[in-house]
């Protein structure tokens, strides 16, 4: 399928999604080596912790794929991660131990994934082509 209508703005929604792709499956990576080689004092909660981000990573990565093929199901499944990404951002900026630098940097990130998400050349472009 030739992708001729594919904007600039869909090219930078799936480099970015691309990024955050990386940016999971790395600290999946690092959870599972820590699993490994860490003595953890709530094992269950290690494993938990980990499968639920390889879950995260797989999610993405397919997502990623989707938003490239211009599948419709992946616009609503982008909002709802970017939104699940700005509450981990503000979470992490006004929390327990608040870590403001790297709240903003989450919190960019999503709103960028939003913006470029409910633009009309991304919309139109993942609009109806499962």
């Amino acid at each position: 399928m030739e992708d001729t209508r594919r904007s600039p703005l869909v090219t930078v929604l799936a480099i970015l999604l691309g990024a955050q792709s990386v940016f999971i499956v790395g600290v999946t990576v690092y959870l599972v080596v820590e699993l490994l080689l860490a003595e953890a004092d709530f094992p269950p909660t290690a494993i938990a912790l980990t499968v639920l981000v390889l879950l995260v990573a797989i999610w993405l990565v397919a997502m990623t794929r989707g938003v490239w093929r211009g599948r419709a199901w992946t616009r609503g499944s982008v909002l709802v991660y970017q939104f699940l990404q700005l509450a981990i951002g503000v979470g992490s900026i006004q929390g327990f131990v608040p870590r403001p630098d790297i709240g903003w940097w989450v919190i960019a990130t999503a709103v960028l994934g939003l913006v470029l998400v409910l633009s009309t050349p991304v919309s139109n472009y993942l609009d109806g082509r499962d």
